[in-house]
């Protein structure tokens, strides 16, 4: 509903929940917590005043509300637009911003309970060199935000009746500390859809 009330319908999931109801309990305990964080979210950013598609608000407040402290430098390379995401050291998305919804076209179902590489699909080299670059940012090898050498390339939805294609850039990864430690990552990108073929 929330979701709704700033232009973007998504289906919730479908009758019967097959596929959280096929998930180990642990598993739906911790789908359950990361639903519960972001509805919060939501009602915290609506409750101040701020649209959920404003993403500098949005983004600062998952910050806090996470307790990451972000490099100084992070808001200059992000605009409304920017698709933003937060992963942990175990690659579990624990944030995405409301550009990622008006993108996809999966059920929250299907997003919260299917892993990512379930769903998209893109070139094994582009793969690879994300995780590359994503395991500088957590190894501590890279410790500034940088943007990776990583090409524009071709991200496709794999379940989805839609089957929606994108265009992704990887515009900045950065680390995100906690106790002085990294302990996440933040990613931010580009998405214009090139195709949307019904099936």
């Amino acid at each position: 509903m929330m979701l709704a009330s700033e232009g973007v319908h998504r289906r919730p999931y479908v009758e019967g929940l097959p596929h959280f109801q096929s998930l180990s309990l642990e598993k739906k305990q911790e789908i359950v917590k990361t639903l519960v964080f972001f509805k919060e979210l939501c009602e915290e950013q609506i409750a101040e005043g701020y649209k959920l598609k404003d993403n500098f608000t949005f983004v600062w407040r998952a910050f806090r509300k996470l307790g990451y402290v972000p490099r100084a430098d992070v808001f200059n390379f992000m605009s409304d637009d920017d698709l933003v995401e937060i992963y942990s050291k175990d690659n579990k998305q624990l944030y995405c911003n409301f550009k990622f919804f008006e993108c996809c076209s999966y059920t929250l179902e299907e997003l919260y309970s299917l892993e990512w590489w379930n769903l998209y699909e893109r070139d094994p080299a582009m793969t690879s060199k994300i995780f590359n670059a994503a395991s500088k940012v957590i190894s501590g090898d890279v410790t500034e935000s940088y943007v990776p050498q990583v090409e524009p390339h071709l991200l496709k939805e794999i379940r989805s009746e839609e089957k929606r294609v994108f265009m992704q850039q990887i515009k900045l990864m950065s680390p995100l500390k906690r106790d002085k430690r990294v302990d996440a990552i933040l990613v931010i990108e580009s998405a214009t859809l090139v195709e949307n073929r019904k099936v």
